[in-house]
């Protein structure tokens, strides 16, 4: 744009960057329980959600920007500055696991709005990462309307665009986004196949993705509508992704800022990946991204900018229309979801995906049966089955009665409302025979793999509830095609054996979640928990009884499937003996004389008859669960326990030992003469042990800090920092957030630089960035004349925060 002032020509380059990021998890929760069991290799936190989330989605709602120095400066809310979309069902686990995380996205959104325009930063996904272009017409459908409601019920205003899973679109694709109202899609280079200024006649071949990603593009549709199309560089979104980009804040936003040219005409630089590039896969990036915002932000000529907003100040002055069946990870279109066509994450050579093909074509052929199961049953239940189906998402939303109320005030029939239970299983049904098609199933490499099993336990899911409505059984024939579907391990060998070895195990009844309040319940009677998963619990009736050497769990509880509003009242019987032998059943009350059976094991256990009581549980309970075949949070519960009862043994036995013998091993040292390794080993146990309950402790106490200290000098122990370090961050943490309540209360600064001194003192080397973050954010609330206080600068210099 040229501008005259005087006889001066003015040169006036409009250059935007937009940085979207993709931030998902595949749905992960066990399809009867409505919960994440405990994943080991997402240690040490509970499942991969949560690691996620600690690594990635919360540091990029405070992201951290350091000066030269390594001084904290500023945080930034990444996302309020960026173009972003979060997974639905990530969303959903979210706001019960990570409420503040969850929280912070949301107000990022509308703090956005104020950036751009208007127009906020976040965007709406397909629900459940359905591959669009794969999908019939009705999921297509229910999966956007799904996307759109959960999109609205969480942000409070209608979203202007819509992820699709993977960019994975052709056009049928883009006509229900269009039908939707939807404004426009972001897709990958090589997915446009032609273009041309609009009033032209002539068509640019821009295969092989040499279309110019710096111009938002409109879409002609068969049906009319029309869409607009994003086209993101693909050269630095890889290179962003994949490489040493991110590595600093400066070299990324070099990076994107070295690719404008002196074209006249508005250039949006923008660039798509998946979020999770921003701490997870790549550590300390969100504070990359932060540092790139800020930078840029100081650029005169340069505008930060979401899709909404470049878009409505200009729109198109180009149309496209796209390669069909295309996605941004896969060369051959959308082929790796549903053939062995090459793409894989390369971490097996010599492996292949002939699984995927047969995996699909199995899961079409029951979804295919239960459709025709919904469209008859759902008819004599629902005034129009699908339309029910669309809206409920409200239901998914809220499992409220009044909003079940709402529900079927619009959708049921009269035996619907005689048979709500029945209803629900319908729609239940059709929400996993959706969910089954999650993208993650068929991306890597073997059949047997985590996101595979998943998506197999969903269809076992929905096979049963189909089954118990009154469907054709299914599952015999699913298994045969299944059988099609080769597994890479030779054991496995394939998928029929896989869904036999690791999704039967995982089905749930009533008794088994029974089972499992039970155990968590151990050893020690906790307030009675009004929910378990997705079941709501009453009535619980139990009793704890300790033997000579175990405990003896009896009780009954009444369970209600929140989802579906099945009901079962249910027994169960407990016994732990020996530290590790275990025996668990249950049954429902129905099928069992409970009186009777409960009076024989309780006058066993006074007589310590612990053999007679596992035999008596095993032959009186219907369902008998193997310990590994439960739960994994209520074996870890039960493991706590025994390990508990045995570190509580070893530490009195340990500390016996050390004050007994520690001043004859002090008077070996001092003479020089070798201490006994045995010692040593009791000596770092207890010592370290020891130092972890000072430290603790509120106040510290410096001098048995120091008594302590002392003896491991002593003795040359090289005692457990990490535990040491681990029980330190916790106390620095609680005081941070103490001062963050309440900075003008000085006390507070004073035990945070005071404690931080005897970690010093003693050579102990906590993690503070989590202790930093809340006293930078306290300091922040601080009016500027309560600032310059010689104690807060002092806790400032320890945490590393620049005044």
């Amino acid at each position: 744009m040229v501008q005259n002032a005087g006889r001066i020509a003015i040169t006036i380059y409009m250059k935007y960057l937009c940085i979207h990021g993709h931030f998902y998890q595949p749905p992960r929760e066990n399809a009867w329980l409505e919960a994440i069991e405990r994943q080991d290799s997402a240690a040490p936190f509970h499942d991969w959600n949560a690691r996620i989330t600690a690594e990635c989605y919360g540091p990029n709602a405070l992201a951290r920007v350091l000066n030269a120095k390594g001084e904290l400066t500023d945080l930034v809310d990444n996302y309020s500055y960026i173009s972003f979309n979060f997974g639905p069902t990530l969303l959903s686990w979210m706001e019960e696991y990570a409420p503040e995380v969850y929280q912070a996205v949301l107000e990022a959104d509308k703090a956005s709005q104020k950036n751009f325009s208007g127009h906020g930063s976040a965007i709406a996904q397909v629900y459940n990462h359905m591959i669009m272009p794969l999908a019939n017409a009705r999921d297509k459908e229910t999966q956007v309307k799904w996307g759109l409601a959960d999109f609205k019920k969480r942000f409070g205003r209608d979203a202007e665009a819509m992820w699709v899973a993977e960019t994975a679109c052709n056009t049928e694709t883009l006509e229900v986004l269009a039908q939707h109202q939807l404004k426009y899609v972001i897709l990958a280079p090589g997915q446009c196949a032609r273009v041309r200024k609009i009033g032209d006649k002539n068509w640019t071949d821009v295969s092989g993705a040499k279309v110019d990603p710096k111009r938002p593009y409109i879409c002609h549709l068969p049906s009319g509508r029309k869409i607009a199309l994003f086209f993101y560089d693909g050269p630095i979104s890889q290179g962003i992704a994949f490489s040493d980009t991110l590595k600093s804040g400066e070299k990324f936003a070099g990076r994107l800022l070295s690719t404008y040219n002196n074209s006249s005409e508005p250039q949006l630089m923008h660039i798509a990946t998946d979020g999770e590039t921003y701490g997870h896969h790549q550590h300390f990036a969100d504070m990359a991204l932060a540092y790139c915002l800020k930078h840029v932000q100081e650029k005169p000529d340069v505008n930060i900018t979401i899709y909404g907003e470049f878009l409505e100040k200009y729109p198109p002055q180009y149309e496209a229309q796209i390669i069909e069946n295309t996605s941004w990870s896969c060369f051959h279109g959308v082929e790796r979801w549903r053939a062995d066509c090459g793409c894989n994450s390369g971490g097996k050579p010599g492996w292949n995906q002939k699984w995927r093909g047969p995996l699909r074509a199995a899961l079409d052929f029951i979804r295919d049966e239960m459709a025709k199961t919904f469209e008859h049953k759902g008819q004599e239940y629902f005034k129009e089955p699908w339309a029910a189906r669309n809206d409920y998402i409200d239901l998914i939303l809220d499992r409220s009665l009044d909003a079940q109320h709402r529900f079927f005030l619009k959708h049921a029939t009269e035996k619907a409302w005689n048979d709500r239970s029945g209803a629900l299983m319908l729609l239940e049904m059709q929400r996993h025979a959706m969910l089954m098609y999650t993208s993650c199933g068929w991306f890597f490499d073997e059949i047997s793999g985590l996101e595979s099993v998943q998506i197999l336990q969903y269809a076992a899911r929905a096979l049963q509830l189909h089954q118990q409505i009154g469907g054709a059984e299914l599952e015999a024939q699913f298994l045969k095609m299944l059988q099609a579907a080769p597994s890479n391990i030779k054991d496995l060998k394939n998928g029929a054996v896989v869904y036999e070895k690791f999704v039967k195990p995982s089905v749930v009844g009533a008794g088994k979640v029974a089972l499992q309040v039970a155990l968590q319940d151990l050893p020690a009677k906790k307030p009675a928990p009004p929910k378990a998963y997705c079941y709501e619990v009453s009535d619980y009736q139990r009793e704890h009884i300790k033997t000579k050497n175990g405990l003896v769990c009896l009780g009954s509880m009444k369970l209600k499937n929140r989802i579906t509003l099945e009901e079962d009242h249910m027994a169960y019987g407990i016994c732990q003996s020996d530290g590790t032998k275990l025996t668990c059943a249950a049954a429902a009350t129905s099928e069992i004389n409970q009186e009777e059976v409960f009076e024989r094991i309780k006058k066993w256990a006074s007589e310590n008859k612990i053999p007679q009581i596992h035999h008596e549980i095993e032959e009186q309970f219907k369902e008998i669960y193997p310990f590994t075949s439960l739960f994994k949070d209520a074996q870890v519960n039960v493991i706590q326990q025994v390990l508990s009862g045995i570190s509580q043994t070893t530490g009195e036995e340990f500390s016996r030992i050390f004050e007994k013998q520690y001043p004859s091993v002090r008077g070996l040292k001092y003479i020089g003469a070798p201490l006994p390794p045995a010692f040593m080993i009791v000596a770092d146990y207890v010592l370290t042990a020891d130092l972890k309950a000072e430290l603790e402790r509120d106040p510290v106490d410096i001098n048995a800090l120091e008594e302590l200290m002392e003896d491991v000098r002593t003795l040359g122990l090289d005692i457990n920092r990490l535990q040491i370090n681990a029980v330190a961050e916790q106390k620095l943490l609680s005081y941070a957030k103490d001062f963050f309540a309440a900075p003008e209360q000085l006390d507070t600064a004073v035990k945070l630089v005071e404690f931080m001194n005897y970690l010093e003192i003693f050579g102990f080397t906590p993690d503070t960035t989590q202790a930093q973050l809340w006293v930078f954010q306290g300091f922040d609330k601080l009016p500027s004349d309560k600032r310059d206080k010689s104690i807060l600068r002092a806790l400032c210099r320890k945490l590393k925060i620049a005044l």
